[in-house]
């Protein structure tokens, strides 16, 4: 789950108040604040370096997000050294896996388009110890999964995991043809669709929704056996294919720990006036050019390590297929007035464009059989694509 989440989430449940007799709004809603959200964690080994910047909004607010672009990101040591940060997606800076000295003390900087300058506090790269296993348990109510893992040397202690799960999805209408407008005549332009056209097949991919943590400072040994990662109901659409779940473990230190403790009380635990409040949550980034600026996030900095497991629909003992409320209809139109709905997509052709006689004009016109986007476009459904992940099998 992304931090902006969390952060969003605090901010309307510390301003949400009750009242029976009339509406209050309070003022924080309509402030216009715009704190910098910084989340990510330096990799010292295992896996790239991925930021995410991101501005605090007003709860009134129709985005949910408000990216923080044109950033110039690097991480640097304590003893000088500079590692630089790309921008490749709006407000995600990355950087390819780096060789990281273990020994040495690390912290991220930022410098915004408006001059100013964050820093996060120097913290040392927490080791991570391999996961042990990612396995699952198959009930009548869906699929359970677990990690498990161990340090020998008993210095990791405090564990944070994050997941991300992809799965296929189908349309419910596979349309064999497409509308293709930039040939001339009308009757090239309703084409076969090559496979690097099919939108029939969907890749669907999710980030964890849960902050997960397991601390073993209070026992005896540093071992953690099937800790709980998620749940997916048997009625669930991931499981009706292919679904794959990417697991990835950190190391923390007790102050990190401390701040996603935190973090998923105010989030998670918050319902009635006996659970935990909505607090103030500090953490290790500072904007160094206004001291009184509130920055929030948490910087750590540790290797990383990361297992994948696939579940075929095979070995699942239900299947729930999709509802298929799809009809399609044929459109005829006169030569040269295609009907704008299948220029711009709303409509896919279903079938091969044909000439049928209309007695009552005594002419022809063209016909072809369509669907809706919806029922034939699976890329409409949850954000999925049709590009197939480098790491399907």
């Amino acid at each position: 789950m992304q931090l902006k989440d969390y952060i969003y989430f605090i901010s309307f449940s510390t301003m949400v108040v009750v009242s029976c007799k009339k509406n209050y709004a309070p003022h924080a809603i309509s402030s216009s604040n715009s704190n910098l959200v910084v989340e990510g964690t330096i990799s010292a080994g295992g896996d790239s370096t991925v930021i995410k910047l991101s501005r605090t909004i007003a709860v009134s607010g129709l985005n949910k997000v408000k990216h923080e672009t044109g950033a110039k990101v690097t991480v640097n040591d304590d003893q000088g050294n500079n590692y630089p940060l790309v921008e490749t997606d709006s407000g995600r800076y990355t950087a390819a896996p780096f060789s990281l000295d273990t020994a040495r003390k690390y912290r991220l900087n930022i410098i915004t388009t408006d001059g100013k300058t964050y820093a996060s506090d120097y913290t040392p790269v927490e080791v991570t110890p391999p996961i042990d296993t990612l396995n699952y348990d198959i009930t009548a109510a869906g699929v359970n999964f677990y990690a498990s893992t161990h340090d020998p040397t008993g210095r990791a202690k405090y564990y944070r995991w994050d997941y991300t799960e992809t799965y296929i999805y189908e349309s419910n209408v596979e349309a064999p043809y497409v509308f293709d407008n930039s040939y001339l005549h009308v009757s090239d332009k309703f084409r076969a669709r090559t496979p690097a056209q099919q939108i029939h097949v969907c890749y669907i991919s999710r980030d964890a929704s849960t902050i997960l943590l397991r601390s073993t400072s209070n026992l005896s040994r540093d071992v953690i056996l099937n800790n709980p990662i998620t749940q997916i109901a048997s009625t669930s659409e991931k499981l009706n294919h292919r679904y794959s779940i990417l697991l990835k473990q950190y190391a923390l230190t007790s102050e990190a720990y401390d701040f996603w403790t935190q973090m998923k009380k105010n989030t998670e635990q918050i319902g009635t006036i006996f659970d935990p409040q909505p607090s103030d949550i500090q953490g290790n980034i500072h904007c160094t050019s206004n001291p009184s600026e509130p920055v929030i996030g948490y910087v750590s900095a540790s290797t990383v390590s990361q297992k994948r497991i696939f579940i075929d629909n095979s070995i699942i003992p239900w299947y729930n297929a999709q509802s298929d409320s799809c009809t399609h209809t044929v459109l005829t139109w006169d030569d040269g007035n295609i009907p704008s709905d299948i220029k711009t997509g709303v409509w896919i052709p279903y079938g091969q464009l044909s000439a049928v006689y209309r007695p009552a004009y005594r002419d022809s016109a063209y016909a072809v059989a369509v669907y809706e986007y919806d029922c034939v476009d699976c890329r409409y459904h949850n954000h999925g694509s049709n590009v197939k992940p480098a790491f399907w099998k």
